[in-house]
């Protein structure tokens, strides 16, 4: 019965995944298209980097938040646990998948300078959370690591750097 239930479980997701994402992708797109009305004057990479994280992991955060609403230690540990479970795999698996792409179709690569810096801060975040308890200013570094992820990405594809 358990294995019926999370087989559907799984099922769900998946068609969730697959209805939502391209029009994901649309939303995202359109968001640094010149001729579209709402047009962001900001690259694509520096929007989906915001929106996407935020939109994909939204479940997520809001069930680490009502866990850690318990205030015990136990609990703030096992969420930032959770948390940083999930932004390892995330990160893992998207640049797994996307190196993939790249791979396997032939694509030019000019994503050196975000790769680089995506792993850079991820192997960063490893060596902060390899610990059995976490601090709450454990949390402030890895949110800083996420702004300064971006200003590091900008300075590398800037004109003076020109990394890409």
């Amino acid at each position: 019965m358990i294995g019926i239930k999370s087989i559907s479980q799984l099922a769900i997701g998946i068609a969730m995944v697959v209805v939502f994402s391209d029009p994901m992708c649309d939303v995202l797109t359109e968001l640094t298209n010149p001729d579209n009305f709402s047009y962001i004057p900001v690259k694509a990479f520096y929007v989906s980097f915001v929106v996407t994280p935020i939109c994909s992991n939204a479940s997520e955060l809001v069930s680490s938040l009502i866990f850690a609403m318990k205030r015990r230690r136990v609990n703030i540990s096992m969420t930032y646990s959770q948390l940083y479970g999930a932004a390892t795999m995330n990160n893992t698996l998207c640049l797994a998948i996307f190196m993939a792409l790249v791979y396997f179709r032939n694509l030019n690569w000019e994503y050196s300078a975000e790769v680089t810096v995506i792993l850079l801060i991820q192997f960063a975040v490893g060596a902060i959370g390899y610990r059995k308890t976490y601090k709450v200013w454990y949390g402030f570094i890895v949110g800083t690591f996420y702004v300064l992820s971006i200003v590091i990405v900008a300075v590398l594809e800037s004109p003076a750097v020109r990394w890409h």
